[in-house]
């Protein structure tokens, strides 16, 4: 991570000229822009400690009490600053606390926010032994719940980015009850399998799948922090699409790419001075078992007696999408590596209940960022899902 924070930090002063946010907190970069921030934690029930952050309300506006929330949950090796990094009429968490939402954003374990726990040494093998598996059966828990304690609110409404979608249809697949908390999934980049993929995964899957213990050797058990032999293979296969070649040595956009002609160029030093914002090697190994398997499935500890203990049977079990039952929309580019539009239209749109998909929306060259980071996303994106949300307020003669 320090290494990328570096790197950063050099691009700025050498080329893009110093911005302050590129070095501030999230509850810094909220109350730059004039608005109210909170940061709140939740613990999870295996001991992780999750920094959420809050914006009550909008720019000058009163502290309303009984607001509907709106949280917005990250993408792989993203964190809550992903929502706040754009200016605030470009920024989907100012945006809807602009028209009067209670906005929270989530940390899922392990990244920036949230290498924090009440009973496992931070930098013990221990900690990072976890997958997105465990932000499934743990931390949505935790953050939804301590959301919807504080907020007062019963239920909330979900916008979820990449792995923050990933996590969602695996959970609502497990758990039934879970859908009494979510009133409606906004699938932002959405990914269920990733078997079509391209970018850094594609190519650390091709060339190390089989022999996952040799990258593991290279990136210990812990923090996946990219070593200089592997930045420069990957940067090698990945990056002629790039014209802005300091992306390049960003393992982000590696993964997610390609460059897009929607990001707002002078905000590409604050984009990088947050992420990647780090996840375990766990995490990683288990995103490139899905690019093998093609499927949406839990870890595969690759021992049958690991299997067996974790699970009960020698092989890892799917996640059955078809189990969703919350009013879900898809929004997807056509040009993302990460949230490809084969694995979701083979995928996705197959298994999930036609009934509880209420809108599955194609944009023409989105890739996985602009849904994020996108000059055109507020105007494309947030507001038709404000909409959305504002009629089934209204539907239950409720309102901001």
């Amino acid at each position: 991570m320090k290494s990328f924070v570096i790197f950063s930090l050099a691009l700025i002063c050498y080329g893009f000229g110093n911005d302050p946010e590129v070095n501030m907190t999230p509850i810094e970069i909220i109350e730059y822009w004039g608005y109210p921030a909170e940061e709140i934690t939740a613990t999870t029930k295996d001991g992780y400690v999750l920094h959420m952050h809050r914006i009550r309300h909008g720019k000058g506006q009163e502290d309303k009490k009984n607001k509907p929330v709106v949280f917005m949950q990250h993408g792989l090796l993203c964190s809550s600053t992903n929502w706040i990094t754009n200016l605030p009429t470009e920024s989907a968490a100012f945006i809807f606390a602009d028209a009067g939402f209670d906005v929270w954003l989530g940390n899922m374990r392990g990244n920036t926010y949230s290498i924090d726990s009440t009973n496992v040494d931070t930098n013990s093998k221990e900690f990072w032994a976890f997958s997105w598996d465990e932000m499934v059966k743990y931390d949505l828990d935790a953050m939804i719940d301590k959301a919807l304690e504080v907020s007062g609110q019963k239920d909330l409404y979900y916008i979820g980015h990449s792995q923050g979608t990933l996590t969602m249809f695996s959970k609502l697949s497990i758990d039934p009850t879970f859908k009494n908390k979510i009133r409606k999934f906004f699938a932002l980049a959405p990914v269920g399998t990733v078997g079509h993929i391209k970018g850094a995964l594609e190519v650390l899957a091709k060339l190390l799948y089989p022999e996952i213990g040799f990258l593991e050797t290279i990136l210990g058990d812990k923090e996946f922090l990219p070593n200089n032999w592997l930045m420069e293979i990957l940067n090698k296969a990945v990056c002629e699409s790039f014209l802005l070649k300091e992306m390049c040595d960003n393992i982000l956009f590696l993964i997610a790419g390609p460059e897009s002609n929607q990001l707002n160029a002078t905000r590409v030093p604050v984009y990088m001075g947050h992420t990647p914002a780090a996840t375990s090697v766990q995490n990683i190994v288990h995103w490139m078992q899905m690019v093998h398997s093609k499927k949406q499935e839990m870890y595969d500890y690759r021992n049958e007696k690991e299997n067996q203990k974790h699970y009960g049977q020698s092989k890892p079990p799917e996640y059955d999408i078809s189990n969703v039952n919350v009013d879900t929309y898809l929004y997807w580019g056509d040009s993302d590596w990460l949230g490809d539009p084969t694995d979701i239209q083979t995928h996705l749109l197959v298994n999930l209940n036609k009934d509880i998909v209420k809108a599955s929306v194609e944009f023409k060259d989105f890739n996985h960022f602009d849904f994020i980071w996108g000059l055109r996303a507020p105007k494309e994106v947030y507001e038709p899902i404000m909409n959305i949300i504002l009629h089934d307020l209204s539907q239950n003669n409720k309102s901001v």
